[in-house]
């Protein structure tokens, strides 16, 4: 249960399960990363999940609870298993796996994804979690291929990587527009997308759509910006032909392809409407 003696004596000293792997660096979902995922996958069910990377938790049981309880899961995690583990199974995963490049992290399955995955993974998952694994592998463009021939028909993907001010924290910072136009190249709909801000101990979110206003380039200032994107795929395309792909909005301006700006009001009131839903998407952001 929540309170169990086995959750208190798996906590560190802060009452957090926050490990710091052989790397010295800390893999963990925030309290607001929680929200996001259990926000995502309410009243859902999936028979076999994998995370990239062995997910651990920076935040504590209460808040793990209290966070759950109200996306109507109930969190009695088993206590060998993870708390991330615990958390998917709460929100309606029935196998939960892991996969890392590193043995030493003890995940179930260690894959490099810079290279081809192995013909035993294709159509091999229901629901693929990516918590920050993404901007660590150099080959991003293989990856995201992996992801789309892991996952079977049906399947949902979610990314939850940096996208500003996280300089050096991997190889990339992540924007919206790569999932957007990889996976909708790749077969998949049903995108979902929000923008995660980070500023010490306080979380927000706000949506973002392909048919909103850009987001600023300067987006969250000295805040930290993580990119939330979900989708579900819907027809089987084979991801190894993906290997060049245009960038939504040169299609747009270059291409011929219709864009939703092209039909926007030209009129200074609109101009300026745009401008300010623009400028404020940070102080908009609800809290998490």
């Amino acid at each position: 249960t929540c309170t169990d003696q086995a959750h208190r004596n798996s906590l560190n000293n802060s009452g957090h399960y926050a490990k710091t792997t052989t790397k010295g660096a800390i893999m963990g979902m925030t309290r607001g990363a929680i929200k996001l995922l259990a926000m995502t996958l309410q009243g859902q069910h999936y028979e076999k999940a994998v995370m990239y990377g062995v997910q651990q938790v920076s935040a504590n049981s209460k808040e793990i609870c209290s966070i759950l309880s109200k996306y109507g899961a109930n969190w009695a995690e088993p206590t060998l298993e993870a708390p991330s583990t615990g958390g998917f199974k709460s929100l309606g995963c029935n196998q939960v796996e892991s996969i890392d490049f590193y043995p030493d992290e003890g995940a179930t399955h260690v894959v490099d994804l810079n290279r081809p995955i192995n013909e035993k993974y294709k159509q091999a998952f229901d629901l693929i979690y990516d918590g920050g694994t993404l901007e660590h592998c150099f080959d991003i463009a293989q990856v995201l291929r992996n992801t789309a021939h892991m996952l079977k028909t049906g399947g949902r993907i979610i990314h939850h990587v940096p996208t500003n001010n996280w300089v050096d924290h991997g190889f990339y910072q992540v924007s919206p527009t790569l999932f957007f136009d990889f996976y909708e190249a790749a077969g998949f709909s049903e995108f979902s997308f929000h923008f995660h801000f980070i500023d010490g101990k306080k979380e927000s979110y706000i949506s973002h759509s392909l048919q909103d206003q850009p987001p600023p380039y300067f987006i969250g200032k000295g805040t930290r910006v993580l990119s939330h994107f979900t989708a579900v795929k819907v027809r089987t395309v084979d991801p190894s032909d993906l290997v060049s792909l245009v960038q939504r909005r040169y299609r747009e301006y270059f291409g011929g392809d219709h864009s939703p700006a092209e039909t926007q009001s030209r009129d200074l009131l609109s101009r300026l409407k745009r401008s300010f839903l623009k400028r404020t998407i940070r102080l908009r952001a609800q809290r998490l």
